[in-house]
């Protein structure tokens, strides 16, 4: 063979044509042969990688996020739905608890005034008793007689400030009119109407107060309500107590200073502890003719003017309803 001369080299353009004329070979030839059709062993090089070879992340990402969030839209409506769902439900309920709510204040404020004008009547045909009593006497004690007239007309004041101020208790704390009084005089005024029924049940009353008065901002009727409920109830608490073991103390001292405190103690068998804290509930009541009303109304009561009530037990026995309120100011 002839020995080969200087090989010459591309020209530049040739050179350029070269990968644009390789692609068209490889593509047609990849028409014609697929790698299924090569013999075992074929090696494929410079192959151009598929649509989904080339983008398979990415669309899987795509794929993975929509239907991440078409999940979340279908949550988001079946949510909407189940909440459309609640509110409606809840509005029913709403409505059959404000007319079981109408029908049980009804009931409750009928129950209110019988038990509330129980004490001054009470006081009234017992006093009525004392002045029959005082008559058939000869001669009869003119002194006396004036007395048990005065405590009557007390009473029934008491009795008709009664009606008049029960009804506020079911108006918004704005419309009820407040006053400034002396809280120890109000709770002496209580004692006082309550004192005859005290005599009749042989309790002794003890008013342990403060020597300065304590200003409170309230109506004053309703607070020696309080003090009715609770030292009538502890009155019926000693039922079973020997009569000269009978005693309420009722105590105010100050608790802080915007505070005032009052208790209540009776030296009765005491509260089971499983029950102080449902005494004050609606309705709930351990006595056979009792209501279950009285504890209920003093609550609302203490609570409408801001303050708290509780009971406890006493460690030497009996028991003691505290309830505190908001002072004015120490006179």
């Amino acid at each position: 063979s002839s020995r080969a001369g200087p090989r010459r080299l591309p020209s530049a353009s040739w050179v350029a044509k070269l990968p644009a004329v390789s692609r068209r070979l490889r593509r047609g030839w990849e028409r014609r042969c697929t790698i299924g059709r090569l013999p075992p062993g074929s090696i494929v090089q410079f192959r151009e990688p598929s649509t989904w070879q080339r983008y398979r992340w990415q669309l899987m990402a795509v794929f993975v996020a929509l239907s991440i969030q078409a999940a979340m839209i279908a949550w988001l409506l079946l949510e909407r739905r189940s909440r459309r769902n609640a509110e409606l439900e809840s509005r029913h309920r709403l409505l059959q608890v404000m007319h079981l709510r109408r029908t049980a204040e009804a009931g409750a404020l009928s129950a209110s005034f019988a038990h509330e004008l129980s004490q001054p009547l009470g006081a009234i045909m017992l006093n009525a008793d004392v002045a029959e009593h005082l008559l058939a006497a000869n001669p009869p004690d003119v002194g006396r007689l004036k007395e048990v007239v005065a405590d009557i007309r007390q009473a029934d004041q008491h009795a008709t400030e009664t009606i008049q101020h029960l009804g506020k208790l079911l108006k918004r704390r704005g419309q009820i009119e407040l006053q400034e009084f002396d809280l120890a005089d109000a709770i002496a005024d209580a004692l006082h109407i309550i004192s005859p029924e005290a005599m009749k049940r042989s309790v002794t009353l003890r008013n342990h107060g403060m020597q300065q008065p304590l200003l409170v901002r309230a109506d004053r009727i309703h607070l020696q309500q309080v003090i009715l409920i609770l030292v009538t109830n502890a009155m019926d608490a000693m039922t079973g107590t020997a009569p000269d073991a009978r005693s309420i103390t009722v105590q105010t001292a100050l608790a802080g200073a915007s505070l005032v405190q009052v208790s209540v103690s009776d030296s009765g068998p005491g509260i089971p502890e499983q029950t102080l804290s449902e005494v004050f509930e609606t309705f709930y009541t351990t006595k056979e003719e009792g209501t279950g009303l009285g504890l209920s109304i003093a609550r609302t009561i203490v609570e409408t003017y801001g303050g708290k009530i509780w009971a406890e037990n006493r460690a030497g026995g009996g028991a003691v309803f505290r309830f505190t309120l908001p002072l004015r100011r120490v006179a």
